[in-house]
């Protein structure tokens, strides 16, 4: 029998090794791209439900449908490395009216140090952004076993495009960067 005096520590220790098992034990990257198969990477805005006082439709211009006055993109890191995931943090503040013919879409790209496109992914966010407010969002981007080391740029374009028009309006555009470390085998 454990004296009452060491069940406390016991206790610590124990839940130290059980909730410590991921740093103690990182994934592998085969463990990594397993879950990457079953991960959702869309974007999904949330309306702040706070002080949405900014989102004021008056100060929209005659014939402006839209207006993004704040778009901000950040990460959880400024160093990753290949098998994990770099968190994309975003901030939108959006002026809309409400039209049935609005089409919002975000384009995100992601550039090597070279400047080369290695993927791009656009989204039409419409039905997310459906009234003026406040928007934060998260989004998780892979780092794939094959990511070479060095330095990346993301780029997020959010764009408005009316039902019927071919006419596209950038509405904001924001980027973050960060850097690979190389793979450590």
């Amino acid at each position: 029998m454990i004296s009452p005096l060491y069940r406390p520590a016991l206790f610590v220790g124990v839940t130290i090794l059980l909730t410590g098992c991921a740093t103690l034990f990182p994934e592998s990257c085969e463990q990594f791209e397993e879950r990457r198969k079953q991960s959702n990477y869309a974007t999904e805005y949330r309306l702040d439900g706070g002080n949405n006082q900014t989102a004021d439709v008056k100060s929209l211009g005659k014939g402006e449908m839209a207006a993004a006055r704040t778009y901000q993109l950040r990460l959880d890191t400024e160093r990753a490395r290949p098998c994990s995931h770099v968190k994309i943090q975003k901030e939108l503040v959006l002026i809309r009216r409400d039209n049935p013919s609005v089409i919002l879409e975000e384009t995100r790209e992601f550039f090597a140090e070279n400047g080369a496109r290695i993927a791009v992914k656009s989204e039409v966010l419409t039905d997310q952004l459906r009234q003026s407010g406040r928007y934060t969002a998260s989004v998780p981007l892979p780092i794939p076993k094959t990511a070479p080391a060095g330095k990346y740029r993301l780029t997020s374009t959010l764009t408005l495009k009316m039902k019927g028009s071919t006419k596209v309006v950038t509405l904001a555009k924001a980027a973050a960067s960060f850097q690979v470390a190389p793979l450590k085998q």
